[in-house]
């Protein structure tokens, strides 16, 4: 954190990222790859492990810019990164649904809040109007949302697929201020992991960000603040944790 105390008395909204600033992905993306293949390997050989997501990771990043761009769905993008898949291994793409199916359950399982989430939600409301915004499709991200209930602790909730815009796009932080009853992204922070998706996105609608660094693996961005944990941001704001 600076040494300089930063004032922020004109800030009247915080917004939050969700995965990893919120939520805590706690197995490697190796690991439930592993899961993943694992469940369904009979039905896959004799392709491998690394040949399958070889070829899906190609696929999913396709799938998610047809969604981007407002070509599909996000439900159907999603299928169909396993269906071609799939069909470009020789598999059976019948396997798709229950390929997606397995991977969300897995994900929602490994997805749990950091300790201190719900404190920090919960004396940020207090004083604050408070939301958050997360890049992703409709259907993990709610059903993350809903997991844990993260509705409640907040005033206003957007997944980026729901109005088509995805961060960096300065379009969907507005969008967002907007649920926030038209605040002005210069009273505005934005609180989140990632430095192009979270504080240049952030930066460019004109709102303050904050970077958390849980692992400490950003060196200090020119001009932003950056913390090491969530439950850093209470004393900036002069909180109490509660």
């Amino acid at each position: 954190m600076a040494n300089e105390q930063p004032n922020f008395s004109h800030i009247t909204t915080i917004i939050f990222d969700m995965d990893g600033t919120l939520i805590e992905h706690t197995w490697q993306l190796e690991k439930i790859c592993e899961a993943l293949f694992g469940k369904f390997a009979d039905h896959l050989a004799p392709v491998t492990q690394d040949q399958f997501f070889d070829c899906y990771w190609l696929k999913s990043h396709d799938m998610w810019h047809m969604m981007v761009d407002r070509v599909l769905p996000g439900e159907v993008a999603a299928k169909y990164a396993y269906v071609n898949t799939l069909r470009t291994l020789g598999l059976n793409p019948s396997l798709a649904e229950s390929m997606l199916n397995y991977w969300t359950e897995i994900v929602l399982e490994e997805a749990v809040p950091f300790e201190d989430t719900f404190t920090v939600l919960n004396a940020v409301r207090r004083k604050y109007k408070t939301g958050i915004l997360t890049n992703g499709y409709i259907g993990l991200q709610r059903k993350k949302i809903e997991r844990y209930n993260l509705a409640a602790y907040v005033d206003f909730t957007l997944v980026s697929e729901e109005v088509g815009y995805h961060k960096p796009d300065p379009r969907v932080f507005i969008e967002t201020l907007k649920l926030a009853g038209g605040a002005l992204p210069q009273e505005t922070l934005y609180i989140g992991d990632n430095l192009v998706t979270d504080v240049e996105g952030s930066q460019a609608a004109g709102m303050t960000p904050i970077l958390v660094d849980v692992k400490t693996q950003s060196a200090n961005p020119k001009g932003v603040l950056k913390i090491n944990r969530l439950g850093d941001l209470l004393p900036l704001l002069k909180l109490q944790f509660l």
